[in-house]
């Protein structure tokens, strides 16, 4: 369960939320918070017993958003990231899709094709890496180290406004500076992730299907009876 609360225009946020939302009304998306026992014992530690079991009982009569609870209103929460670690790296890496719950108020509960990478680099400070997709045109990426964020994003509106409202020239010392990314930028960290942590020479797609869809692609298959050889 990992919240990333960080200093960017909350309008971002706000169109990447809606745009998440869009896709998954469109074409849907697994659930994103994973086995119910587990995400309990998650918000716990964050939220308290009460509230986890006022929590717990409204959501034995229906869907209950993690936006609802005060304390998950971040601007992004993962709510269900397999991370190993990787001794050779000195690295957690994720496994399997990321488990998105909710962006601030806006409720997400999906699954997505997605990597994700927690380190050190050389003099102790933290890297973050973060990359979903929900679908070949709506995906993003978060690239942090060194005090800078680097943002990119298949939609061209989300990256403008990253472009435009960006504080590399006037941040502070000791300020977190955000600035746009690039596709190339962020198909080097993936195609990097990929073989440090997967073996995986191919080079990824940006623009293919998430491997979760063309499952979903293979079952509307089956059942249109498209796979009996006539």
């Amino acid at each position: 369960f990992i919240m990333v609360d960080m200093n960017i225009p909350t309008l971002a946020y706000q169109m990447m939320a809606t745009h998440l939302q869009e896709v998954i009304k469109r074409e849907g998306a697994t659930d994103g918070l994973g086995d119910q026992t587990e995400l309990l014992y998650k918000i716990s530690d964050i939220v308290g017993e009460k509230v986890v079991k006022d929590y717990e009982q409204k959501s034995l009569q229906s869907y209950v958003s993690l936006s609802t609870l005060p304390a998950l209103v971040k601007p992004i929460v993962f709510s269900n990231v397999n991370l190993k670690y990787s001794q050779k790296a000195k690295a957690f890496y994720s496994e399997g899709t990321l488990g998105v719950s909710n962006m601030g108020r806006y409720d997400i509960n999906g699954a997505f094709e997605g990597f994700m990478e927690i380190r050190k680099n050389e003099d102790g400070s933290p890297v973050f890496h973060a990359f979903f997709k929900a679908s070949p045109d709506a995906w993003y990426y978060f690239g942090y180290e060194d005090n800078r964020l680097m943002i990119q994003s298949s939609d061209p509106a989300f990256n403008t406004l990253i472009a435009k409202k960006t504080n590399a020239s006037k941040a502070k010392v000791g300020e977190l500076v955000f600035i746009p990314g690039s596709d190339d930028e962020t198909l080097a960290f993936i195609n990097r992730f990929r073989k440090t942590y997967y073996g995986l020479e191919a080079p990824y797609e940006l623009g293919a299907a998430s491997s979760a869809q063309k499952k979903d692609k293979e079952k509307e298959k089956k059942k249109d009876g498209k796979d009996d050889g006539f």
